[in-house]
């Protein structure tokens, strides 16, 4: 398994939010908060934070408000996904008002429970298998991203998953099988481009934590570049997900990914040392 970024990834999760967004998410995890952070602890957030931005855009992000192209790194690790609101929720909050069907609040309590228990239930990347959509965008290792005629493909350093964005078709061709990843088609609206991905097998979750889905998911994300306060550009990923078997109603939650000229994507080897790997469906490692 890669771990050439962790020290990077660690300086990244203590970061706080770049620039306001349309919409606050709240975030889980992370140590326990003890009051406001003080005027010194803010003016030291504002230090690192144009720091970093100095130090990421020393190859500086392409200026085409339509083109992605190179490395991005989505700050530290958030496990789970959360409505979008505005303004922000606390994060029990925020589980409170994700949108599940009677079939998924029985789901997420069996996850929960489990985890508690000390044997979580497994996904699909435990065994190293591709993480799934939504599910690898919250994945705290970099991006890097490249355009073909006809598609944008995004390479995941995690398991080096592999996403293809169809730009000349409108869906998926028929008889396409049901896979981890899905199948995604993409268009430009303005500066935004908008992504749908179907197809997707069960073996998934929506998150680490406990969310999960069946063969009626579908995916809807619109991924638009911005500059940030610091003048670091970042991707914002907004993410709707839909199953009616499993959600009530679609619901959004979201990812920033900040630029990252400073780096490359390294090899990952999930299969190698993977301390994870399950016995019986469950994760049995301590």
């Amino acid at each position: 398994m890669s771990t050439d970024h962790w020290p990077k990834l660690a300086m990244g999760a203590c970061a706080v939010a770049l620039m306001a967004a349309p919409f606050a998410l709240a975030q889980e995890g992370g140590p326990p908060r003890r009051g406001p952070p003080s005027r010194e602890q803010k003016a030291a957030a504002e230090k690192r934070n144009a720091d970093q931005a100095k130090d990421w855009n020393t190859n500086p992000a392409p200026t085409d408000p339509r083109d992605f192209q190179g490395i991005w790194w989505t700050r530290g690790y958030d496990r789970t996904f959360r409505p979008v609101t505005n303004p922000a929720q606390t994060p029990v909050q925020a589980a409170a008002l994700l949108p599940l069907t009677d079939l998924e609040k029985k789901s997420r309590e069996h996850h929960l429970k489990m985890e508690e228990e000390g044997t979580p239930i497994v996904d699909a990347s435990t065994d190293c298998y591709p993480h799934g959509v939504p599910r690898v965008m919250a994945s705290p290792y970099p991006v890097e991203i490249d355009y073909l005629p006809g598609e944008i493909v995004i390479l995941h350093e995690v398991a080096h998953n592999l996403r293809i964005i169809h730009l000349d078709q409108k869906a998926a061709p028929p008889k396409t099988p049901l896979t981890y990843m899905g199948y995604s088609v993409g268009r430009w609206e303005g500066n935004t481009l908008v992504v749908d991905t179907d197809h997707f097998n069960d073996k998934t979750q929506i998150d680490e934590e406990s969310l999960s889905h069946g063969l009626k998911l579908k995916v809807h994300e619109e991924m638009t570049k911005f500059t940030n306060k610091y003048g670091g550009v970042e991707i914002r990923d907004l993410i709707t997900i839909s199953d009616p078997d499993h959600y009530t109603h679609p619901w959004t939650t979201e990812r920033l990914f900040p630029w990252r000229g400073d780096i490359h994507i390294t090899e990952y080897t999930c299969e190698e040392n993977n301390r994870n790997k399950s016995v019986n469906g469950v994760t049995v490692a301590k």
